[in-house]
C-alpha cells in the first residue's frame, strides 16, 4: 500500500465532506435523517447509506488506534457509549468496541442523561435507556431530544411537548417546533412569536414578528421591522428601534442603524456609538469588529483594538483562544492579542477540553493551549473530531 500524498488527502476529505470552521459553527452532524425524510416512505434501511470506502474507528490522545477502524460512520462517546453505523443501521459500542447496544436502528443520537433518541425501522422515533429499551415508545412522527425535561413533538402539522415518561404535558397546537430555555419556550402561532412556560401557559403574547431566548435578563424581538430588548413579561425595556440587534452579552448587545453598529447597555444608553461596518460577539467581553475593506480585528467593551493589524478572518473565542486566517493559513490568538500559534495551518478548529483540530502540510493532528502538536500527523487520518471521554473519532484511507 502506498503512503497517500497530500493532494491525496484533500481529495478525500472533499468527497467524504469535509469542511472548515468557516463553514459551520456547530458540532459534527447527528447521526439522523432530516424531518422530511423521516416523513417520507422509507426504503429498507441498508439502502439509506452506502457503505464508507474509508472506514471510521477511534484514536487515543497519543494517536495511536484505540478502535480499528470497521465502521461507516461514528459519533463521539458519551455517557460510556459511542454511536456507530454498521450495514445501514446504527447502534452503540463500549470502548472495548463491543456493542453494548446492537445496530438495529434506522437514526439514533448520543446518550444523554442515560437516555437517547432513536428511529425504528418504520420511521417513528422514541427514546432508549443505556441497555437498548425503549422507554418512551417509538411512536412520534418527529420529536426532539429533551430541553429541561421536555421534548418537542409532532402531531399531524402541530407541535406540542411530552416530559421524560412521555406523557404529553403541552398538546399539540404550535406551527414550529420549539425548545425550553431558562423554563421558557418560544412557540409561533398565528404567524407570529410568542413564549410560554413549562405548564403551557402563555407568558409572553403572541405579537412579535421575531423572538430570541432571553440572554442576560432580556430578549431580543422584533415588531414591524424594527428591533427592540423585553423583559420576561413581554415589556418593551429598550424600545424597538435598531434595524438590526444581537443578544446581550457581558452586558452590552451589538445594534445597527443605518447600517453601521455600534454598543448599548441594558437602559439603552450608546457604550459605543453605531460607527462600525460589522460587530459580532466574540466571546470573553471581546468584539470582533470589521473595516471597511472586511478585514477583522479584536475589540474590548471599551472600543481599544488589540491587534497590531487587521485579519483577514477571526472565529470567536473558546476556551479563550481564537482562531484566525492571515492570508492563505491559520493560527490561534489570546483574548490579549497574543499569538499562541502563528498562520502554519491550512484549516483550524475550535479549542474543545484543552485541545485543537488543525490541517497541516502532513496530515491532521491536535495542538495544545500553547500551540504544540500532541501527536504527530498521520496522513493516513483522513478526517479526525474532537476528543470526548479520552478518545476521538478517525476516518481512516486503505
Amino acid at each position: 500500500m502506498n503512503r497517500p500524498s497530500f493532494f491525496l488527502l484533500w481529495i478525500s476529505l472533499a468527497v467524504v465532506g469535509f469542511t472548515s470552521l468557516l463553514g459551520s459553527c456547530g458540532a459534527d452532524a447527528a447521526a439522523e435523517q432530516s424531518d422530511s425524510e423521516a416523513a417520507a416512505p422509507l426504503p429498507d434501511p441498508s439502502a439509506d447509506y452506502e457503505t464508507n470506502p474509508y472506514q471510521w474507528g477511534f484514536i487515543d490522545t497519543k494517536g495511536k488506534i484505540a478502535i480499528a477502524s470497521r465502521y461507516d460512520e461514528v459519533r463521539p462517546f458519551s455517557e460510556g457509549l459511542a454511536l456507530v453505523r454498521k450495514n445501514g443501521k446504527w447502534g452503540y459500542i463500549n470502548k472495548q468496541a463491543k456493542f453494548a447496544i446492537p445496530a438495529t436502528f434506522r437514526a439514533a443520537w448520543p446518550f444523554e442523561n442515560g437516555r437517547a433518541k432513536a428511529q425504528n425501522d418504520a420511521g417513528l422515533f422514541g427514546f432508549i435507556d443505556l441497555q437498548g429499551e425503549w422507554t418512551i415508545p417509538a411512536t412520534f412522527a418527529e420529536i426532539s431530544t429533551f430541553s429541561e425535561g421536555l421534548a418537542c413533538f409532532r402531531e399531524d402539522q402541530a407541535y406540542g411537548f411530552v416530559d421524560t415518561s412521555g406523557q404529553v404535558v403541552i398538546p399539540a397546537q404550535y406551527e414550529q417546533p420549539a425548545s425550553f430555555q431558562d423554563s421558557l419556550a418560544i412557540v409561533f402561532k398565528e404567524e407570529l412569536y410568542g413564549m410560554i412556560d413549562r405548564q403551557g401557559a402563555v407568558v409572553v403574547p403572541f405579537i412579535y414578528t421575531r423572538l430570541k431566548p432571553f440572554a442576560e435578563g432580556l430578549a431580543r424581538a422584533q415588531v414591524a421591522g424594527k428591533y427592540g430588548f423585553i423583559n420576561r413579561q413581554g415589556q418593551w425595556v429598550i424600545p424597538a428601534q435598531y434595524t438590526q440587534a444581537s443578544d446581550f452579552n457581558a452586558g452590552l448587545a451589538a445594534v445597527a442603524r443605518e447600517g453601521q453598529w455600534g454598543l448599548i447597555d441594558k437602559t439603552g444608553n450608546w457604550q459605543l456609538p453605531a460607527q462600525y461596518p460589522q460587530l459580532v460577539y466574540a466571546g470573553a467581553a471581546r468584539w470582533l469588529v470589521t473595516n471597511k475593506q472586511g478585514r477583522y480585528n479584536v475589540m474590548d467593551q471599551s472600543g481599544n483594538y488589540l491587534l497590531e493589524k487587521d485579519l483577514d478572518e477571526i472565529h470567536p473565542f473558546t476556551e479563550d483562544i481564537a482562531a484566525f486566517r492571515d492570508g492563505e493559513l491559520w493560527g490561534y490568538l489570546t483574548t490579549n492579542g497574543r499569538i499562541v500559534s502563528p498562520p502554519r495551518y491550512f484549516l483550524a478548529w475550535p479549542f474543545h477540553q484543552g485541545l485543537a483540530r488543525v490541517a497541516t502540510a502532513d496530515g491532521l493532528s491536535f495542538i495544545d493551549r500553547e500551540g504544540f502538536l500532541l501527536m504527530a500527523p498521520n496522513p493516513y487520518f483522513l478526517e479526525l473530531r474532537e476528543f470526548s471521554e479520552g478518545l476521538a473519532p478517525v476516518q481512516v484511507y486503505k
